[in-house]
C-alpha cells in the first residue's frame, strides 16, 4: 500500500460528537479526515474509557492535521480517558 493509501490516527475520542468536531475542523482546513469506532462506541458506551473514537487522515496529511489541531509531534490528541 502506498502512503497516500494509508491512514493514520490524529486523534482519539471518547464521544462520537467530539471526532465529529474534530472532522469538521479538519475538513475545514483541507484535510481529509474520517471518523473510525463510532459503532462500538455507541453501541456500547456502558464500556466507557475502554471504547474510543478515531479520527484519521492520509499520512501524507499528518503534519498538517496536528497543526490544525494543536498537536505537537508524537502527541495524540483527543479526550480519550484511559
Amino acid at each position: 500500500m502506498r502512503e497516500q493509501d494509508e491512514l493514520t490516527t490524529v486523534a482519539t475520542f471518547s464521544t462520537r460528537a467530539e471526532a465529529d468536531l474534530a472532522q469538521d475542523h479538519l475538513q475545514g482546513e483541507g484535510v481529509n479526515a474520517f471518523v473510525f469506532d463510532e459503532i462500538t462506541a455507541g453501541v456500547m458506551p456502558f464500556l466507557g474509557g475502554a471504547t474510543s473514537v478515531a479520527v484519521k487522515v492520509p499520512t501524507e496529511q499528518l503534519e498538517k492535521a496536528r497543526e490544525v489541531l494543536g498537536l505537537s509531534e508524537g502527541e495524540e490528541g483527543g479526550a480519550k480517558e484511559t
